[in-house]
């Protein structure tokens, strides 16, 4: 079972861009960068995050650098001259709270956003 889910902050704005795939199908995909820190530590983990369709879109209008994102999807390698690259590709995303909090954070408006990890694997086909 392929399932990562992460908590933390965009490290750039999403880039919005075209994407054709090599069965034919295109569409828009947003990109972006989320860093995630660990608990108990103070090292930080940091994600490349690719967004697909209407959801790349929203995320691309609605996210920035800084803003806080909760993703939830799967990871997916490639190789490129004996370099493995590993991406998120997300199938939901939530807001999170902004930096500073208080009455501008932008907390959670979605109203299907899972509260434990055990909705989050009931959701799953399989």
């Amino acid at each position: 079972m392929n399932l990562v889910a992460i908590h933390g902050r965009l490290t750039r704005d999403p880039e919005l861009r075209d994407y054709t795939g090599s069965q034919g199908n295109s569409g828009k995909v947003a990109q972006f960068g989320v860093a995630v820190k660990r608990d108990f530590s103070d090292e930080t983990d940091f994600f490349n995050v690719s967004v697909f369709g209407a959801p790349g879109e929203s995320v691309a209008k609605w996210r920035h650098k800084g803003d806080g994102i909760i993703v939830f999807g799967s990871m997916q390698s490639r190789k490129k001259e004996n370099v493995t690259y590993w991406n998120l590709v997300a199938q939901k995303w939530w807001f999170a709270e902004n930096k500073g909090g208080g009455e501008n954070a932008s907390r959670s408006t979605v109203n299907d956003m899972p509260e434990t990890m055990e909705e989050v694997i009931e959701d799953v086909p399989f």
